[in-house]
């Protein structure tokens, strides 16, 4: 027994050996810890999550207001059209007088106000006494109409306003009919450039002049670019606003001296109905400062 009493203290080493075995390890070996979550990263994605959340839903909204403005707008311009039916037929004599007197001006050649005041003078008090009749087109909320020239940058001006090119621009006419865009406080009016000023000088045209809020010109290099249309209003009581486009081709040294050679012809032109002068860059708003308080102009229909 006592090669017994000899195994005995071998039996627990024995079995170690053998757990060892089994487990592939040794058996003093700790279990191995469990790794724990890295609370950084865990805020990290919290954060990253409650974003792409927030501006999912910011997109949603934005999406909502923009398809209400666009009906919004679809609605005006259907009730646009039908206050213009409306008027067509409630005014029918002096629609047909003015479609009778511009008929005659175009077959004269006397294509804009300045012509048609040198060398027809009672055509011209005519067309004043027919355009004093004409009645506003009654227009909800805050209306801005560009109008100008070919090429003076319209829609170029109306892409900057709305912060989204919403209308074709390019070299010659890309405006052919007139156009209405939603911004977030105004109702922008795209105006065909025509370089023929007759064409402005109907019943529906100044009644429509006369509904609008603002009323903006669009010169490039001198006031007398657009001074006969100008004079037109002036002459029917319709106020407008000038800007200046293109300002970033005029060079930097001479700008002032531009500035003040503009304000100078608006006075020696004579124009009455001038409201405002902004010089500015549709393509670099940001290089001129009359950008920022035009579009505060533009945007609160109060001032």
């Amino acid at each position: 027994m006592a090669w017994l009493a000899a195994a005995i203290p071998i039996i627990p080493m024995a079995i170690e050996a053998i757990t060892k075995l089994i487990n592939g390890k040794d058996a003093d070996d700790k279990p191995e810890s469990v790794p724990q979550k890295d609370s950084a990263a865990e805020e990290r994605n919290n954060t990253l999550e409650t974003r792409n959340r927030e501006l999912t839903e910011q997109m949603e909204r934005s999406q909502i207001e923009q398809q209400k403005r666009n009906e919004e707008l679809a609605a005006q311009n259907k009730q646009l059209r039908e206050d213009i039916e409306k008027y067509q037929k409630e005014h029918e004599k002096q629609l047909k007088q003015m479609t009778k007197l511009l008929a005659e001006l175009k077959e004269k050649k006397l294509n804009s106000f300045e012509a048609i005041e040198e060398h027809d003078k009672k055509a011209k008090e005519a067309l004043i006494r027919l355009a004093k009749e004409a009645q506003p087109i009654g227009m909800k909320g805050n209306n801005v109409a560009l109008f100008g020239l070919t090429s003076t940058g319209k829609s170029t001006m109306l892409n900057s306003l709305l912060g989204e090119k919403k209308a074709a621009t390019g070299v010659g006419e890309t405006t052919l009919e007139v156009a209405s865009y939603s911004g977030r406080n105004f109702v922008l009016w795209d105006i065909p450039g025509r370089n023929d000023e007759v064409s402005y000088m109907s019943m529906q045209y100044i009644s429509f002049f006369k509904g609008l809020t603002r009323r903006l010109i669009l010169v490039q290099h001198t006031i007398k670019e657009n001074s006969s249309i100008m004079k037109l209003l002036d002459a029917i009581d319709i106020k407008y606003d000038i800007i200046v486009n293109k300002m970033d081709r005029v060079e930097e040294e001479e700008r002032t001296e531009f500035c003040e050679q503009i304000r100078k012809e608006i006075q020696k032109i004579g124009l009455k109905g001038v409201g405002r002068v902004f010089f500015v860059s549709a393509k670099y708003p940001a290089q001129f400062p009359d950008w920022l308080e035009m579009v505060n102009y533009l945007t609160n229909s109060s001032n």
